[in-house]
């Protein structure tokens, strides 16, 4: 279950990161920038044909008031919020200036749904005065069904809203393919009048304006007794989501398809570090040669403190040290045999040695000892690193899947997911769920031990393992242990019980065998407890603590030392045609 909810966690995070510029798709992005230059003249024809393809000539008188300007700009919305589906993408774009070509270049704004043409050179400054430009450009299919009773209308803005400049005076001709009918023109932004068009009945219509103020746009609808062409660009989702899915419905099928078979891939991936649990049979000892540490770290592949305090508990058992607690906050572990008490302990527990330095040496662990925290840090590290090692080098253990490679996959795959959805690089977010599906197929890849799975062997000392694990865990009423002349067996399992993180189970099935408390280990010596019926509960929490105080004192300091610093309405502004400019 926790696996499901990771996944569409993630899914719902990527999604939600994916959509954004959907979401945020008319936000404003702050203030309109000053604009000193005027429009002195607003010249545009306007032609469509049978098709319905509209080619365009926009000639514009610039007043440039000043010098240190290189040009003019004129953008393209290629949205009509008349028809949603349609994109106004304009083509076979020119442009002159005073009568000569003008060099321009082509941007794409807001996640492609604008094409701004930012006409001049960076390098040339104009001089100041006025400056005649032409803009020559082509859109194809712009007329569309009718809504008010005709069989096809035009729906434009002859003079687009966004233009920052104001314009002294403006003469607009539209020729059409066939005579016009119930024309309407609305000058300004919601308006639904103010203007006349000449020529209702006609093929040629004119639009003569003066004295508009910036954003200020001029619209018409016009109906027309013919068939509605096809449409030039087209796609199936209104235009707030081209950001997301684009605007080729082949290219998105591709991508999902690619996303699925990312996901897929990441999936078998996920499967092939999977491994099913094998049958626990009563077992009750522990399999020969191997401590409490390596027990579990085959039942679990997990190494953590609790292990680490098994494999001291184990070596103490032994005899190969002592464990004292001088007082409430603090223990000490002794050498006491040398060489000789550790020989015949199982390789990692051996490891324990380390820790005091030598024969008859001491360590001694107390809650704030910053020095004890920092040597049990650096060993808990090694100790996790010869226990994986011992059961790979031993045939227990091997590589799965992408191995250590498998995680670094996941993760950037889930990185690369993130970047591409709020980046928007290619103008369609839905990329992302390529890398990302990838990363959710694949993600319980990061699971502890997923690089590695047991062999055969390894398997079945897995199943051995998980059967002592059984007898010490679960309750007496389901699986009994006899106790009878074996009750020292109760604390020689006690670092296998605390391994496992099941000593108070442990404890409680010696309570309900014989009716009596646990003893209390002898490596113990003179330990009392402040409730004399749980000296093992006690002393386990409270070696276990100290470990944990030490290193979290250790960690601290560490710490410390790193931190710092549409519809069938009309007004002005609807339509096709929006767009704008200014000056650059």
């Amino acid at each position: 279950m926790k696996r499901v909810v990771g996944v569409v966690v993630w899914l719902l995070v990527l999604v939600g990161v994916m959509s954004w510029p959907a979401v945020s798709y008319n936000w404003s992005t702050g203030q309109t920038a000053y604009e000193e230059t005027t429009i002195r003249s607003y010249d545009a024809a306007f032609t469509i044909d049978d098709d319905g393809d509209l080619h365009a000539v926009e000639t514009l008188v610039v007043d440039f008031p000043s010098g240190g300007k290189h040009g003019i700009f004129r953008f393209f919305d290629e949205a009509d919020q008349s028809a949603t589906h349609a994109r106004r993408v304009p083509h076979d774009i020119s442009v002159t200036r005073d009568g000569s070509s003008e060099p321009f270049t082509l941007l794409d704004e807001r996640n492609g749904r604008f094409t701004n043409v930012r006409i001049g050179d960076a390098d040339v400054f104009l001089d100041p005065g006025e400056h005649t430009y032409v803009i020559d450009y082509q859109i194809d299919g712009v007329l569309e069904p009718g809504t008010t009773g005709q069989r096809t209308q035009l729906y434009w803005n002859l003079i687009p809203s966004g233009w920052l400049q104001s314009i002294d005076k403006a003469h607009l001709t539209v020729t059409l393919p066939v005579a016009a009918s119930g024309v309407q023109c609305a000058r300004g932004v919601g308006a639904d009048s103010g203007c006349t068009v000449k020529g209702d009945g006609t093929k040629q219509l004119t639009v003569d304006a003066e004295s508009l103020a910036a954003n200020t746009p001029i619209t018409v609808k016009v109906g027309l007794d013919m068939p509605t062409p096809d449409a030039g660009t087209s796609v199936p989702w209104p235009a707030r989501l081209d950001p997301v899915l684009g605007r080729s419905p082949r290219n998105l099928a591709i991508v999902l398809l690619l996303a699925l078979l990312a996901g897929g891939f990441g999936a078998v991936q996920a499967r092939r570090v999977k491994e099913k649990t094998p049958p626990y049979p009563l077992m009750y000892a522990p399999p020969d040669g191997i401590g409490p540490a390596q027990g579990v770290y085959i039942m679990t592949e997990r190494t953590d403190k609790r292990a680490y305090v098994a494999s001291i508990m184990q070596a103490a058992e032994k005899g190969a040290v002592t464990m004292d607690k001088p007082d409430d906050k603090s223990w000490t572990v002794t050498d006491t045999q040398g060489p000789q008490g550790w020989a015949g302990l199982d390789p990692v527990t051996q490891r324990v040695a380390r820790l005091t330095g030598g024969p008859h040496e001491s360590f001694t662990a107390s809650t704030k000892d910053v020095s004890a925290g920092q040597t049990l840090q650096s060993e808990l590290s090694s100790f996790d690193t010869a226990t994986k090692s011992w059961a790979k080098e031993a045939g227990f253990m091997q590589s799965a899947g992408l191995g250590c490679l498998g995680g670094l996959f996941v993760i950037g795959g889930g990185i690369l997911a993130l970047a591409i959805a709020g980046a928007n690089w290619f103008d369609m977010g839905i990329i992302a769920l390529v890398p990302g599906l990838l990363a959710a197929g694949a993600g319980p890849v990061l699971a502890t031990g997923a690089s590695t799975k047991r062999t055969a062997t390894g398997r079945d000392l897995w199943s051995r393992v998980g059967g002592f694990y059984r007898v010490l865990s679960t309750p007496s009423s389901q699986n009994r242990f006899d106790f009878s002349g074996r009750r020292e067996l109760y604390t020689q399992y006690i670092p296998w019980a605390v391994a496992f993180d099941c000593a108070d189970e442990w404890a409680k099935k010696y309570r309900a065998e014989t009716g009596e408390e646990p003893p209390v280990p002898a490596y113990f010596p003179g330990y009392a407890g402040s409730h004399t019926g749980n000296y093992t509960d006690q002393m386990v929490n409270s070696f276990s603590s100290t470990v944990n105080s030490a290193i979290s004192a250790y960690a601290a300091t560490q710490s410390s030392s790193s931190s710092g610093g549409g519809g069938g309405g009309f007004s002005g502004g609807g339509g096709g045609g929006g767009g704008g400019g200014g000056s650059w």
